[in-house]
């Protein structure tokens, strides 16, 4: 059975991270005012935008933040 170094990103991580930050940044928030609101700190939301680094917690969180629904982040996800 194959496994990935544990440093390696699945690359739909970085699609979904990428997503986030485009969402936050097309909204008008800087990563700040995203974390002072969900109550995250601002490392935390600059990982999960730039590193893939995310609970799914998290997610459901920013969906519901960007009033959106939680499937819109996965649909150009391969």
């Amino acid at each position: 059975m194959y496994k990935k170094p544990l440093s390696a990103v699945d690359p739909r991580m970085l699609e979904l991270s990428t997503l986030l930050r485009e969402l936050r940044i097309n909204n008008g928030f800087t990563q700040s005012q995203v974390a002072n609101e969900i109550k995250l700190s601002r490392n935390s939301i600059s990982k999960i935008e730039n590193k893939g680094f995310f609970r799914i917690q998290h997610l459901f969180t920013l969906a519901d933040f960007y009033e959106i629904p939680i499937s819109e982040l996965f649909l150009d996800i391969r």
